[in-house]
């Protein structure tokens, strides 16, 4: 009879489900493939169905493990609320992060905020989800603390914006994604435009115009979500970090002659001075952020 479900069983389905490899979760939690292997087939046990189906080239969660999946996550979330605040001090004040709404997407910034703001209920935390230009923006005008992008480091707007202390938290490779396989019949693409104004977007048109790829932007998105959604139901195909179209099952296009686009770095900026809440969210990004890559992982 099954009375109890240990936090390590569960903990094993999350990095298996979210990185979508026995391996790949191993190295995650810092243990073997067949220890984790093994942490599954007890968890099945104890709940007497399958939780994973395995392929040649993945691990798909059963409907289940669907099931049980946002409950393992709320557990494990408890638990690290309640080991972090055993031993802490209170803390309280203000912190504000601006997101640009690619890094928001792919990396799922808004759940780890979420925990942040449970295990420290104190602090008066405001998150601002908006296009990279904005994010820059804002940071420079010294309207946040914290600053999460996609692209390069840009020089500051003005000689007195805060300095961009901290930035490279890792990188992301952008890809083609969507379900059109083929070009019109007048040879060119369709594509799903990002929104204006950001490095995202002036990356990619700039790697179209150098290949000199014929195309037509069949969707103009002012909203990133919205381009995703477009691309989903088969407008065109767009070009994407690779863990936001992993997140949202977009699979990588087969399209000869569209350009390869490289990676693209996920910076965090802060503020010179950070108040000890700012400070203490900061940390919680940079610890977070190996695992959450982990998961993402290709």
């Amino acid at each position: 009879m099954m009375d109890e479900l240990p936090l390590s069983l569960l903990q094993a389905l999350v990095a298996v489900t979210e990185s979508r490899s026995f391996s790949r979760a191993a190295r995650l939690l810092g243990t073997s493939q067949s220890t984790i292997s093994t942490q599954i087939r007890r968890l099945e046990e104890r709940v007497g169905t399958t939780l994973l189906e395995r392929t040649t080239r993945s691990v798909v969660p059963t409907a289940a493990a669907q099931r049980l999946l946002p409950i393992a996550r709320d557990m494990l979330r408890l638990q690290r609320i309640a080991l972090s605040r055993l031993d802490a001090r209170p803390l309280s004040g203000l912190a504000v992060l601006a997101i640009d709404e690619s890094v928001a997407l792919s990396h799922g910034v808004i759940d780890l905020a979420r925990g942040f703001a449970e295990t420290w209920p104190e602090v008066d935390l405001r998150i601002e989800v908006v296009p990279a230009a904005a994010v820059a923006e804002r940071f420079a005008a010294g309207l946040v603390d914290l600053a999460l992008l996609h692209g390069p480091q840009a020089p500051p707007a003005r000689p007195d914006a805060p300095a961009q202390a901290g930035n490279e938290l890792g990188r992301d490779r952008l890809g083609w994604f969507g379900h059109l396989r083929m070009p019109a019949p007048d040879g060119r693409w369709s594509l799903v435009g990002l929104p204006r104004g950001g490095a995202l977007r002036a990356k990619v048109d700039a790697a179209l115009a150098a290949g000199g790829t014929p195309h037509r932007v069949a969707v103009e998105a002012d909203s990133l979500a919205i381009g995703v959604e477009a691309a989903r139901q088969g407008f065109g195909l767009i070009a994407l970090p690779a863990p936001l179209a992993r997140r949202y099952l977009l699979e990588p296009a087969h399209a000869e002659g569209l350009p390869a686009l490289g990676s693209w770095p996920v910076r965090l900026l802060q503020r010179d001075a950070l108040e000890a809440a700012a400070a203490a969210l900061r940390n919680e990004l940079r610890q977070a952020w190996p695992a959450r890559r982990a998961r993402l992982a290709q």
